[in-house]
């Protein structure tokens, strides 16, 4: 299953989104502290969809529908992987989803 992402993010140049993504976290020395793997499966795809839907901004409404959008593109990542961690993936996608929602709005729209 295709991930979840803007028509937009689909037609961008690579050099495109390299100017607006950068994986799980905010950017700069903060990255390290959050971990572009859930359990060892590489989120990375689903975090970048979510920083380019952070960068075209917008209101709460919108935030909110970009963040539903990170979880749901987590969870196809963990479900389609499978295997004996995926019950504590989707556990980790959940927490992953909780901590954006309650730290990521100073990001939104492309402060970071």
């Amino acid at each position: 299953m295709d991930l979840i992402a803007p028509e937009s993010y689909r037609l961008a140049s690579q050099a495109d989104r390299a100017a607006v993504v950068n994986g799980c976290g905010p950017g700069g020395w903060r990255v390290d502290l959050i971990p572009d793997h859930l359990c060892g499966l590489c989120i990375t795809e689903p975090c970048n969809i979510h920083d380019w839907m952070y960068g075209e901004g917008g209101d709460e409404t919108k935030r909110l529908e970009d963040d539903i959008t990170l979880l749901l593109n987590i969870l196809i990542t963990v479900l389609e992987h499978g295997g004996p961690l995926e019950p504590l993936r989707l556990a980790g996608a959940v927490i992953f989803y909780r901590s954006v929602r309650e730290c990521g709005a100073a990001f939104f729209g492309g402060g970071k």
